[in-house]
């Protein structure tokens, strides 16, 4: 009787309809290979840089990289449209007297480059002027923290088409804060904390750090796109661990997720979300390998796994106590229980099977994120 009170409601819970976080129109993914592994979109008003690798089908619709970034400031506005990245220098003389490191140039005297320094001297930032970082501060050029401005050096080649424009948005990959937040006096020490030198002195503050880029990377995979409905969803599960690629460049979002891959992923968000509400250190959290995920009569662990079951085996994971496993066929139990599995199954029709997209968007409304 449970089952069938249990069956009835997940039916009922299946007219919500899932959301979906499709990309903004800041996307290169129209842009077809121009020769180059990447494309650049510069986001004035977001103050960020979103750097665009090729797919499959050669349009660079796979967001590799995001970055921080500050554009002109009234008066010096940096100037919107499309443009060419043509030569660089490891430093660079300024219009004002000051020197930029890494600077490539992709629009006459616009370049991207690090934060300004007062003389050809990695030890002489300008500290305020990285504190700037993220708003309107330059005379036009992009600047970058160092790391960033030297990733740009490094990876751009001649010929790299660079888009600048305006968006609310700034890109699928959101927009990162610099290394350090805000250095203060008492912290400067003449150096931006992710120039990579050894003898970066943020080295003794940042450790490991110190001298790396607060960019936000993208995913390796090839087949999702900034485009596809479900970017978001399979981003924040792999950001979070619980997913990976069935192969280095590729996740195969079309492709039936299994049973036995279904159990796994549910073990996982068990020990995630149990770990993180485990307050008492005395107290080991459940170990997900002992939850009971038991299969359907007459399934096989390599079967692909129906979006009911791996909703009843996400909802088991979650609501798993130390003492015991929870009876995925309570309907009894509290509102925020039956809530929680509407969000899972929402939208989803409950026989069909499972694809690995549609289990990355079931994952990103769970807890464990």
């Amino acid at each position: 009787m449970r089952k069938r009170i249990f069956l009835l409601a997940v039916t009922l819970l299946l007219c919500t309809a899932l959301p979906s976080y499709a990309a903004g129109p800041e996307t290169a993914a129209a842009t077809k290979n121009t020769g180059s592994p990447y494309y650049v979109m510069v986001n004035r008003r977001a103050a960020a840089v979103t750097v665009y690798g090729l797919d499959d089908a050669g349009f660079y619709s796979i967001p590799v990289r995001a970055m921080v970034c500050s554009t002109g400031r009234a008066g010096f506005d940096t100037p919107p449209g499309a443009f060419t990245v043509s030569n660089r220098a490891a430093w660079m003389y300024m219009v004002d007297g000051s020197y930029g490191q890494y600077a490539t140039r992709f629009n006459g005297a616009i370049l991207f480059h690090s934060v300004c320094y007062n003389r050809r001297d990695p030890s002489t930032l300008m500290t305020y002027e990285y504190n700037m970082l993220g708003g309107y501060a330059s005379r036009g050029c992009v600047r970058l923290q160092t790391a960033d401005a030297k990733w740009v050096f490094d990876n751009l080649p001649a010929g790299t088409k660079v888009v600048v424009y305006d968006a609310d948005s700034p890109g699928p990959l959101g927009k990162p804060d610099t290394l350090v937040t805000r250095i203060s006096d008492t912290q400067n020490n003449g150096w931006d904390p992710t120039d990579p030198r050894p003898e970066n002195p943020w080295r003794s503050v940042l450790g490991d750090k110190a001298g790396t880029s607060s960019a936000y990377l993208g995913m390796p995979f090839k087949d999702v796109r900034a485009v596809d409905p479900f970017y978001s969803q399979v981003l924040a599960v792999y950001r979070a661990g619980l997913m990976a690629g069935t192969d280095g460049t590729h996740f195969s979002p079309q492709k039936y997720l299994t049973y036995a891959q279904a159990q796994i992923l549910a073990r996982n968000v068990g020990n995630k979300v149990h770990s993180a509400a485990n307050t008492d250190t005395s107290q080991p959290s459940f170990p997900g390998s002992t939850l009971a995920l038991p299969l359907p009569e007459g399934a096989a662990p390599q079967d692909p796994v129906p979006r009911s079951v791996f909703a009843l085996y996400l909802w088991a994971a979650k609501n798993q106590t130390p003492s015991g496993p929870a009876d995925p066929y309570d309907c009894t139990g509290s509102g925020a229980i039956k809530t929680d599995l509407a969000t899972l199954l929402a939208g989803l029709p409950v026989s069909a099977p499972l694809t690995r997209a549609e289990a990355a968007a079931m994952l990103s409304g769970s807890a464990a994120l």
